[in-house]
């Protein structure tokens, strides 16, 4: 359940097809457990072993139980979210498959099973994002920012819970507010979409980034995006997708249903890739270049400044090939070295090397945190290399 539900009353009721139980903590309800009894044990998932040596082995799922159950279960609950906001993860299922005799369980290879299990680990942020933004919102606030991430973020969550027609619906909203110049009719939108140059440069972006996943049911944007459209022509399916799922009429063939989200998995990717591109400009204000120094000021005025020293042993290519030593210091803003500000220092040494010694080539080079000798990186380079 994503919606707590408290329930003041329970027990086990046979119902479609199942003895259901609601797994709960005390009166709230987590989950809906269903049991199925007397079904064979070719329903378990199957593994394959790999045909060549090195490949994972194939996992072959052969239970049509999960898709029959998922979809009553979303038949029911229309009932009672006609009435009540209850949100539910309907594609988050456990499914686990348990012998009634000790030959049945021998004959299941595979016990467990999740689908569409949700990825909720933490996002890793550095602190001078939020340094930066809240510095940005001292200046005078341009309300199209709250505007660009507001919808985002529905979409993205949408999109995260494979409700890929809202999230499609939220994404065309945002290019509806910020190039459509006005225009709502058809011809009008697709000519307003296609005269903006930022709008066709992100589509041109999103458009190269593209990758269908040809393990899934295929989709009508996967499969147009196939025949490498121009962005005029990727604007127009926009547009036309914006007619069919804004301006739906039921009676009509082929009327989009809210229990076939996957139909419009591709569509939501290309708009999310195509929002991706213009993000660029919506968080602009936080990448101004006299916050970064503010940040580092700030950073030095608390005492959060770690002193890393690179030592490091080149050859100068027009030279007699004598090894020479260098040495350099650098100030990081932070309290705690991590991987992501390593990664950045040594990409920085590097390149900052290159442009600085043209001449000459690295051969080693190890980073040190001054104050307790730590070693942070180090670069070796073989060397017999001419």
């Amino acid at each position: 359940m994503k919606q707590p539900i408290r329930m003041l009353d329970h027990w086990p009721i046979d119902v479609l097809g199942a003895r259901m139980t609601l797994v709960a903590d005390g009166d709230m309800v987590s989950a809906l457990l269903f049991t199925f009894t007397g079904q064979p044990t070719s329903l378990a998932p199957t593994m394959t072993d790999p045909k060549k040596p090195g490949q994972p082995p194939t996992i072959t799922v052969n239970d049509p139980l999960q898709s029959l159950l998922r979809q009553q279960v979303r038949n029911g609950f229309s009932f009672i979210q006609a009435l009540f906001p209850v949100q539910v993860a309907f594609d988050r299922t456990d499914a686990e498959y348990e012998g009634e005799t000790p030959a049945e369980n021998d004959a299941i290879a595979i016990s467990r099973f999740t689908y569409g299990e949700a990825d909720d680990r933490p996002l890793a942020l550095t602190y001078d994002y939020f340094t930066r933004a809240m510095m940005a919102a001292e200046k005078p606030y341009d309300e199209r920012y709250r505007l660009f991430a507001t919808l985002t973020g529905y979409a993205r969550e949408a999109s995260k819970e494979a409700r890929y027609i809202d999230a499609f619906r939220y994404y065309f909203l945002i290019l509806d507010a910020f190039f459509s110049d006005g225009q709502f009719k058809k011809a009008g939108l697709e000519k307003a979409f296609k005269g903006n140059a930022v709008l066709m440069d992100a589509i041109k972006s999103a458009q190269a980034d593209f990758r269908e996943d040809r393990t899934r049911p295929a989709t009508p944007t996967g499969t147009f995006l196939r025949g490498s459209p121009t962005p005029d022509e990727i604007a127009e399916h926009l547009v036309e997708r914006r007619g069919h799922y804004f301006h739906n009429n039921r009676r009509k063939p082929g009327a989009w249903s809210p229990d076939k989200q996957d139909e419009a998995r591709d569509l939501s990717w290309l708009c999310s890739m195509i929002c991706f591109y213009l993000s660029e400009e919506y968080s602009a204000p936080m990448f101004a270049e006299n916050l970064g120094s503010r940040h580092f000021a700030e950073a030095t005025k608390s005492g959060a400044i770690i002193v890393l020293r690179i030592d490091y042993i080149y050859v100068d290519d027009d030279g007699d090939g004598e090894p020479k030593k260098g040495r350099t210091n650098i100030n990081m803003p932070g309290t705690k070295i991590t991987r992501k500000m390593t990664t950045e220092m040594t990409q920085n040494f590097v390149q900052n090397f290159i442009e600085s010694q043209p001449a000459s080539a690295l051969m080693h080079a190890i980073c040190r945190e001054m104050k307790s000798g730590q070693s942070v990186f180090e670069i070796r380079y073989s060397q017999d290399l001419p």
